[in-house]
């Protein structure tokens, strides 16, 4: 339309010239009446193409093409919280946080009586644990956690597991290095438990971690947690036990009820103890076939045990536990109970091959099968108002919240506890037990003193005081009085007493400290 004009106008330009210019036009009639016929023809056109235009306008405007938006192939930044380490996060699933514990003791444990046959009571000072490691989940319900510990310029492991949690079912898989579903205060983290050392009987029956899997399943609404597992009979180590196993189970009952949060807990571990003449690996439950069960006095401040049965020959033995705790707004309460009865074996049994016991196949038998038993209870109280953490669906302790952190303007928090805490070691079948030649079957009888200071009791009476100044610091006290009665240093404490040696009774004093610093 625009080239139509531009044409229009020349020719009413030229057809003006024409007229100004008589001459011109006389001259040149022919041409005029072609430039007319020409202006003419141009006129409908110009007249044709205005009347498509305003047709074109009236007609309603098409609708607008849609234009497919190119996806961006930028994924969310990762989420980072500070939880005593930095924790890292993503929308797909990937988590990673470090974490680690210092746990450093000292203290002083009272040398009883007469007793000076060893330097390890009195005052001494110990790196108790050293921990460096890692947690994390990833993609599809799959998460891990990875612990060494290098206290005491040694290295060991401490939780070394992967698991998987599918996001469909109440279930949790993990295959690794870990607690044999042992109770309580055993399967909680050290960070949580309220006194430094746990019950006597965890220390006495070697309740501990091992290789193993196990499958736990949790209610809806974590109320029930049901868990089996088998295991070896030791720890993470280079050794090569293919015939020792434990078989746990664990049922945990956890309502909220009066007002707070209750806990009621039933174990059970078979283990079966490998074969002899095997290498003795980290935390085997016994020394190939030969069972022995004893205690530290609520201290790994001395590796005295004033209670101890000594090696006897035995094939397994059977752990028997309970638990029940009640938690409510400053005040808690908590206790466990654990049986133990041996598998021995008695007087006259034969051992060949990889059964044979070292020093020349002899060994204590009991006359029957022992039994042995453990149990504390405590109670506690926040004088500032916290409540003691619990982990529900674990069926464990869990860390505590400060409401007032010293960071913020606060105190910290205050914890005050009081605990009994029993082993019982003493059993008549060990004590009349004999010493039996595997060889040919032939038994003696150890010397009387021998065998009454097989095994012993004791209990402690431990008073605790924590404080929290924030989250992931503590600083602990424990005062500990533990009478002892019976057990093999019995006659040492006390050598002129004409009392029987499984009847005299000595008490022992401790005091210690610890600084505990986890992220």
């Amino acid at each position: 339309m625009i080239s139509a004009r531009k044409i229009l106008m020349g020719s009413v330009a030229t057809a003006a010239m024409l007229v100004a210019n008589p001459a011109l036009a006389q001259s040149n009639d022919a041409e005029i009446e072609a430039l007319r016929a020409e202006v003419a023809a141009l006129k409908a056109q110009l007249a044709d193409l205005s009347a498509k235009v305003e047709k074109a306008a009236a007609a309603p405007a098409p609708a607008p093409v849609a234009v497919a938006e190119k996806k961006s192939d930028a994924k969310p930044a990762p989420e980072i919280s500070f939880k005593g380490a930095p924790e890292i996060k993503t929308a797909d699933g990937w988590s990673f946080k470090p974490r680690g514990r210092l746990h450093y003791d000292a203290g002083y444990v009272s040398i009883p009586g007469d007793y000076a046959a060893s330097r390890n009571l009195g005052f001494n000072s110990r790196v108790r644990r050293v921990r460096l490691g890692a947690e994390g989940t990833m993609p599809g319900g799959f998460g891990y956690k990875v612990e060494a510990d290098f206290a005491n310029s040694s290295t060991n492991f401490g939780d070394v597991f992967l698991s998987y949690s599918p996001a469909n079912a109440p279930i949790v898989v993990r295959i690794g290095n870990f607690e044999t579903l042992n109770g309580l205060e055993q399967v909680s983290s050290s960070n949580n438990n309220s006194f430094l050392e746990r019950a006597a009987f965890n220390d006495a029956f070697l309740n501990s971690r091992r290789l193993g899997a196990a499958v736990a399943w949790h209610s809806q609404n974590d109320d029930v947690r049901a868990e089996i597992a088998m295991f070896t009979a030791h720890s993470i180590d280079s050794s090569f036990d293919n015939d020792g196993w434990i078989g746990a189970a664990r049922l945990v009952y956890a309502p909220k009820a009066l007002g707070g949060q209750l806990h009621f807990g039933l174990g059970y571990q078979h283990r079966e103890f490998a074969s002899n003449g095997g290498v003795a690996g980290v935390n085997n439950p016994s020394t190939g076939q030969l069972a022995r069960y004893r205690a530290r006095p609520n201290t790994q401040l001395t590796d005295v045990r004033f209670v101890d049965t000594g090696s006897f020959a035995a094939k397994s033995d059977r752990i028997i536990g309970v638990e029940a705790a009640a938690i409510f707004k400053g005040l808690y309460l908590a206790g466990e109970a654990q049986w133990l009865k041996a598998d021995a074996y008695q007087a006259g049994d034969l051992a060949s091959g990889l059964d044979v016991f070292s020093g020349g196949n002899s060994a204590v038998v009991a006359a029957t099968n022992p039994e042995f038993f453990g149990a504390y209870g405590e109670i506690g109280y926040f004088l500032t108002g916290e409540t003691r953490g619990y982990k529900r669906g674990d069926g464990t302790w869990n860390r505590t919240k400060v409401l007032n952190p010293i960071n913020k303007g606060g105190s910290g928090a205050f914890q005050l506890m009081a605990r009994i805490d029993h082993v019982d070691l003493d059993d008549a079948a060990l004590k009349n037990g004999l010493t039996n030649n595997f060889t040919t079957g032939a038994t003696s009888l150890a010397a009387l003193n021998s065998r009454l200071g097989r095994g012993g009791s004791q209990t402690g009476y431990l008073l605790g005081f924590n404080w929290y100044p924030i989250d992931y610091i503590r600083f602990m006290l424990n005062y500990g009085r533990i009478d002892v009665e019976g057990g093999p240093i019995a006659a040492l404490v006390d050598p002129t007493s004409t009392v029987a040696i499984d009847q005299r009774g000595y008490g022992v004093d401790l005091f210690q400290a610890r600084m505990q610093i986890e992220f």
